[in-house]
């Protein structure tokens, strides 16, 4: 799917996705304890709980350009690395994967409210980051296509 070729089909695909993240993340790391979900398996291999706080670090920097591109017309955005925002601002490295998940999970459910508000022309909406333009929907398409692979990861992890 073209990433700036807004479709009513995609919107509703990219909304579907972005409502099954939180759930596939709940389902696969159900009845399985806060130690074990932060365990690595090897040292170059994220733990669950990495990849969670990766997601939440993608969500929030990914979405602050949603929100800009929706609040302004065309803005020029600065790129900012989620791996640097973890690094730089250490939001939620500290906690543990259940009450992480559980602030990302309601945090997907104010941006589906945001999201499933929107009108064909405001996905549409855009904005340039690094001198690459990107829409509401690109963006969004972007992060649950992440989310979707990173999804994979930890239920291959968590068997």
């Amino acid at each position: 799917m073209a990433q700036n070729n807004v479709t009513e089909a995609g919107i509703a695909e990219a909304l579907t996705l972005a409502k099954a993240t939180p759930q596939r993340l709940a389902a696969s790391s159900a009845g399985l304890d806060d130690a074990h979900l932060s365990e690595s398996p090897a040292s170059d291999v994220w733990s669950p709980l990495q990849i969670l706080n990766h997601l939440r670090a993608c969500e929030e920097v990914w979405m602050h350009s949603v929100h800009a591109m929706l609040a302004h017309d065309d803005p020029r955005l600065q790129e900012i690395h989620p791996r640097q925002w973890i690094k730089q601002h250490n939001p939620y490295t500290t906690q543990p994967f259940t009450p992480g998940l559980r602030v990302f999970t309601l945090r997907r459910e104010a941006l589906l409210i945001t999201l499933g508000a929107l009108s064909v022309t405001d996905w549409g909406r855009a904005g340039r980051i690094q001198q690459k333009t990107h829409t509401v929907f690109s963006h969004v398409w972007r992060m649950v296509q992440h989310e979707k692979a990173h999804c994979a990861e930890i239920e291959a992890l968590l068997g």
